[in-house]
C-alpha cells in the first residue's frame, strides 16, 4: 500500500472526528505524512480507531527531534500522531518526589517548574527544549550524567499507554514503593513507540544538588588520560560524569588551541563536598602531569554538558540532514579504544568528527560531519567501526543519517539475541504492526 492510499474519504472522516485545527494535510505534490495533533488521550485514541479503519499505520511523535531514528518502512499509507499539544502537567507531588505529566511536553519544562521547588529529574538527554517526556522514554535518551542518575527506566514509576485497539492501560503506580506483579515500565522504554502511544509519565524525582562543577582536562596522550579516569572511577569519588573527549569536541565547547584528548569531569552535591572532590582531581591531575584546562561551576558547568548533548544531530535542524550520528555501546573500559578508533579513521578519511565517550557507561557518541563528495568514505569508516566494535561484542547504531545512507548501511547492524522474543511481543500488543513498522531493530512486523 502506497502513503497516498489515505483517501480523501478517510481523510474526511478524521477531520469530522477531530476538527480540522488538529488535521494538517500534506500538499497535493508533496509526499508527507498526514499529521494529527492530538490534545488530549480521547483524540489520540479516536486517531488510533481511525488508523486501523482507513489501514494506515501509525507514528507516534513528540516534537519530531528524534523521529531520523530507527529505519521506519514507508511503504504503507501513514499518519503522524503528534502529542506536541497534549503538554501539561498532569500532578506533582513536592513531598513525595513524584511528578506525573502529559507525554508532550518538553523536559525543559518539566525542569523549570521542579526547579521551583527545589528539585529535578536527573535525565540530561541533548536538546531538552525538544526532548518530550514520551519520546525521553521511548526513545530510551540519556545524557553524560547517566553516570550518577542512571536512564529512563530508572526514574518511571508509571505509564499510561494506548494500544492498538485504543485500550488505554496503565503500568506500574504513582507511588515509589509499587513492586506487584510485572514490571510493565520498562517493556515501554526504548520501543521507539513500536508497542504503543505513551500518553503519560509518571516519574520519581531528586533534590536539586547545590553545587555543580565541572573540570576539563587535556593531554595529547589517551592513554593517560584512560588511567586517570580509572583512578577516578575506582577511588569513592562520585562524579556526575566523566566524558572522554577528542579535540573536535573541545574546539566546539571551548575557543583556542586544545591537546588531541581531552577528560571531563563533573561533580554535583553539598557544597562542601564538591569542593573537596575538586581539589582531589586537581592535585591527582598535577601529580601525573596533566593539564587542567578548565574549571567551571554551576550555571557554567550545566552549560557546558549542555552544549556538549547539543553537538548531536536531530530532525528538526536543516543543517543536522548531512551529518551522521552513531551511538557505539561497549565495556565500559573500552571506551578509549573506541574514541581512538574513530578519531584515528576520521583523521585518515579526512572528515571531521566529533567524539566522546563514557569510561564508566560504556557509550561512545560520534557525530560525522562529510563533505558532500565524502560519502563513500563515510560508508567505509561505518563499516570499518562496526565490524571493529562487533568483533568485541559491541554494537553500532546510527542514531540520525540521510535516507539514502541508512539504504546502504543497515541502521542497527548486529541484531540482539532477544529479536525473537521482541518480535513475540511486538506481535502481541500490535498484530497488525501499525505503530511505527520496521523502526526497530530488525524491522519487527514490517506489514
Amino acid at each position: 500500500m502506497n502513503k497516498r492510499d489515505i483517501t480523501q474519504t478517510d481523510r474526511n472522516r478524521l477531520i469530522e472526528r477531530l476538527g480540522e485545527n488538529k488535521v494538517m494535510l500534506p500538499a497535493d505534490d508533496a509526499g508527507g505524512d498526514l499529521v494529527v495533533f492530538a490534545e488530549s488521550e480521547e483524540d489520540a485514541v479516536e486517531v488510533i480507531r481511525w488508523a486501523g479503519e482507513a489501514r494506515a499505520v501509525i507514528n507516534p511523535q513528540g516534537l519530531g527531534a528524534r523521529a531520523s531514528y530507527g529505519h521506519p518502512d514507508r511503504r504503507e499509507a501513514a499518519v503522524t500522531l503528534s502529542l506536541a499539544r497534549y503538554n501539561q502537567i498532569a500532578e506533582y507531588s513536592a513531598g513525595d518526589l513524584m511528578v506525573t505529566v502529559q507525554a508532550g511536553i518538553p523536559l525543559s519544562r518539566i525542569q523549570s517548574v521542579l526547579r521551583e521547588k527545589g528539585q529535578m529529574l536527573p535525565l540530561d538527554p541533548g536538546w531538552p527544549e525538544l526532548s518530550t517526556a514520551g519520546g525521553i522514554v521511548a526513545a530510551a535518551l540519556t545524557g553524560p550524567k547517566r553516570l550518577k542518575y542512571g536512564t529512563p527506566r530508572d526514574w518511571v514509576t508509571g505509564l499510561k499507554v494506548i494500544l492498538a485497539d485504543g485500550e488505554i492501560i496503565s503500568t506500574g503506580g504513582k507511588v515509589v514503593k509499587n513492586v506487584a506483579g510485572y514490571d510493565m515500565n520498562k517493556l515501554f522504554v526504548g520501543s521507539l513507540g513500536t508497542l504503543g502511544v505513551i500518553s503519560e509519565c509518571t516519574f520519581k524525582l531528586r533534590p536539586l544538588p547545590p553545587e555543580e562543577t565541572v573540570i576539563i582536562l587535556e593531554n595529547g596522550d589517551l592513554p593517560s588520560l584512560k588511567r586517570f579516569s580509572r583512578r577516578l572511577l575506582d577511588s569513592s569519588l562520585e562524579p556526575s560524569a566523566a566524558e572522554l573527549v577528542n579535540d573536535s569536541v573541545l574546539t566546539s565547547l571551548l575557543p583556542g588551541e586544545h591537546d588531541s584528548f581531552g577528560l571531563m569531569i563533573g561533580f554535583e552535591d553539598e557544597s562542601k563536598a564538591v569542593a573537596k572532590e575538586q581539589n582531589q582531581v586537581v592535585n591527582w591531575a598535577k601529580e601525573e602531569g596533566i593539564t587542567i584546562r578548565e574549571i567551571l561551576r554551576n550555571e557554567w558547568a550545566a552549560a557546558l554538558w549542555r552544549s556538549l548533548g547539543e553537538l548531536l544531530p536531530h530532525a528538526r535542524d536543516a543543517q543536522s540532514a548531512e551529518k551522521v550520528a552513531l551511538k557505539i555501546s561497549t565495556l565500559p573500559d573500552q571506551a578509549d579504544s573506541v574514541v581512538e578508533l574513530v578519531h584515528r579513521l576520521a583523521e585518515e578519511a579526512g572528515i571531521e568528527a566529533l567524539v566522546h565517550g563514557g569510561p564508566g557507561t560504556g557509550i561512545t557518541l560520534a557525530v560525522l560531519r562529510p563533505d558532500e563528495n565524502q560519502w563513500a568514505c563515510a560508508k567505509e569508516l561505518i563499516e570499518k567501526v562496526r565490524q571493529r566494535i562487533e568483533e568485541g561484542f559491541g554494537y553500532v547504531v546510527m542514531l540520525h543519517a540521510p535516507s539514502f545512507l541508512k539504504e546502504k548501511i543497515p541502521v542497527w547492524g548486529k541484531m540482539p539475541s532477544g529479536l525473537f522474543l521482541m518480535q513475540k511481543i511486538k506481535s502481541s500488543l500490535d498484530p497488525e504492526g501499525r505503530f511505527n513498522p520496521g523502526r526497530w531493530a530488525g524491522g519487527i512486523n514490517r506489514a
